[in-house]
């Protein structure tokens, strides 16, 4: 692509694309969470 070798263009776009899924997948495990002080009785 653009000219470039294969491991470079993997490198340029392969990175930003699994983070981008990382995230995605980030948000969709944690969208149930909730803060776990909200939960306490305040003795710590």
């Amino acid at each position: 692509m653009f000219g470039l070798p294969l491991s470079t263009t993997l490198l340029v776009f392969g990175f930003p694309v699994i983070w981008i899924v990382y995230t995605i997948g980030f948000l969709y495990v944690s969208r149930d969470w909730v803060d776990s002080d909200d939960s306490q009785d305040g003795s710590a």
